[in-house]
């Protein structure tokens, strides 16, 4: 029997919005679209180690940046519309590959393949920005991607021109004032001269929550596979086991602290804030400090593993000791937004972990590996008593 098929009509299409009975969880193909983030996670890991000097931590930075909005944006598209709704998978899929292709050029992206890495981040901004202009239109919800696309056009040219130039320092330059357009036009909702502001993201909490915490837990797979890759292509010598040990140990605090804290009430949080739009502007910027302190510190671990006895430079102190005040920094400003708090044990932790910085170049890589990981694991105590306290009381 021949296939029924619908009529035909003029009318505009179906926008792929997720219907009121929709599933809120995140669906596996966002999940998928992960993969593509963890990879470039791991670049960016490799090249901080392989990179020991400042220029190539600021760079190193900025890269990981620019891969997190990425998946910020892919994350608050899914969040309005459907990944099982045409035209959604297709822009997830087309983003994936560009991510991929990002995240490969990410080691020389201030060398032979800059155009590549910023001429493929237009690329996905821009095509997905018509593609979902053109779903939209003749519907109010066509004007945020619009506006996004305008926004897009002049940054892009920043990420294009920067790709251009030969000089790392103005590409670094160039890529920095371009990102701080992209992330300030997220954070003021596209803001055009002339035109009214665009209302808050309407979101749906229990997704909005679960991606987060996703990506956090995922981020964490990078500092267990650079572990174990580390320990395989070495000896098995007692320093070394013991900085794998520890290196297990900061991975297991921070996904303690982060699943028994703020992360584990994110979605309650969203669900009853009476501001709810801010937590949805805020989460990628305490998440990114977070992802950001769990890179640089794989990248420490790596080097750690490979010679434990060897006495941190400064730069190297900066991914030991740095990647635990990064976390924190951002658990802090989490725990504020979901609590409406700033966590004091926090606050202490980041001044333990600068205080320490003296003394790292004295002392092997895996005595500071070490100090650390019980600044982490200090901070988690002390807001685990602070939490039975609360409760007992």
């Amino acid at each position: 029997m021949a296939e029924r098929r619908e009529p035909v009509t003029g009318g505009p299409r179906r926008a792929p919005v997720r219907g009121p009975n929709g599933s809120p969880r995140a669906d596996l193909l966002e999940l998928f679209f992960d993969l593509a983030v963890i990879a470039g996670l791991a670049m960016t890991s490799m090249k901080l180690a392989a990179d020991q000097n400042w220029t190539g931590i600021a760079q190193a930075l900025v890269l990981l940046s620019t891969l997190f909005a990425v998946w910020v944006t892919t994350t608050l598209i899914t969040d309005s519309y459907s990944p099982r709704k045409r035209p959604v998978p297709l822009l997830l899929l087309g983003t994936m590959f560009g991510l991929m292709l990002m995240s490969a050029a990410l080691p020389t992206a201030f060398g032979d393949h800059g155009l590549i890495f910023g001429g493929t981040w237009v690329a996905i901004f821009l095509a997905r920005g018509l593609v979902l202009a053109w779903f939209l239109r003749g519907r109010p919800e066509q004007e945020r991607p619009v506006r996004a696309l305008i926004w897009d056009v002049g940054s892009g040219t920043l990420w294009v021109v920067g790709g251009l130039v030969a000089d790392p320092g103005w590409r670094l330059g160039l890529w920095l004032a371009a990102l701080t357009a992209d992330y300030t036009a997220y954070g003021l909702r596209f803001p055009i001269p002339g035109r009214a502001p665009l209302p808050r993201y309407e979101v749906v909490p229990e997704h909005l929550a679960e991606r987060y915490q996703q990506i956090y837990i995922l981020s964490l797979g990078e500092l267990v596979l650079v572990s174990v890759l580390s320990l395989g292509h070495e000896p098995f010598t007692a320093d070394r086991v013991a900085a794998f040990g520890t290196a297990f140990l900061t991975a297991a605090v921070l996904w303690w602290s982060y699943a028994r804290g703020a992360g584990a009430t994110l979605r309650a949080a969203i669900d009853s804030s009476p501001h709810p739009a801010r937590l949805v502007q805020t989460n990628p910027y305490a998440h990114w400090l977070m992802i950001a302190g769990v890179v640089v510190t794989a990248a420490g671990v790596e080097r750690v593993i490979g010679q434990p006895g060897e006495r941190p430079n400064a730069p190297m102190t900066a991914l030991i000791l740095g990647g635990a005040g990064l976390v924190l920094c951002g658990r802090a400003v989490l725990e504020y937004e979901v609590y409406e708090r700033l966590p004091l044990s926090h606050v202490v932790g980041v001044v333990v972990a600068i205080a320490l910085a003296p003394l790292a170049p004295h002392l092997p890589g895996l005595a500071v590996s070490v100090a650390a990981g019980l600044v982490l694991a200090g901070v988690a105590a002390a807001e685990f008593l602070r939490a039975r306290r609360r409760s007992a009381g």
